[in-house]
């Protein structure tokens, strides 16, 4: 169990790097709709489970559920192939 600095410094950090996540995309990003309108949706999810563990602050919130899913829906297909692996990605395209 954690004490509750180290935990509250964790968090932070966590919550900096799905932040970090979210401005690298907009800024690199060529579609006008992500870049100026910051249409995305960046998070940290438990690669067991799928629960969502930290979420960019900037993305779209409809998109929060939505991921959710999509990570679980990426572990559950993952696991019938062997599961997943060092180096392994898995990318939500939403229509």
């Amino acid at each position: 169990m954690l004490d509750p600095v180290t935990l509250a410094v964790l968090k932070g950090r966590l919550e900096q790097i799905a932040d970090e996540m979210d401005a690298t995309l907009y800024r690199s990003a060529f579609n006008p709709i992500i870049a100026e309108a910051h249409d995305a949706c960046h998070g940290i999810y438990d690669a067991v489970s799928g629960a969502t563990l930290v979420q960019g602050k900037s993305g779209l919130p409809v998109f929060v559920g939505a991921m959710a899913f999509a990570v679980k829906a990426a572990i559950r297909a993952a696991s019938e192939r062997g599961g997943m692996v060092d180096g392994d990605v898995a990318l939500q395209r939403s229509v």
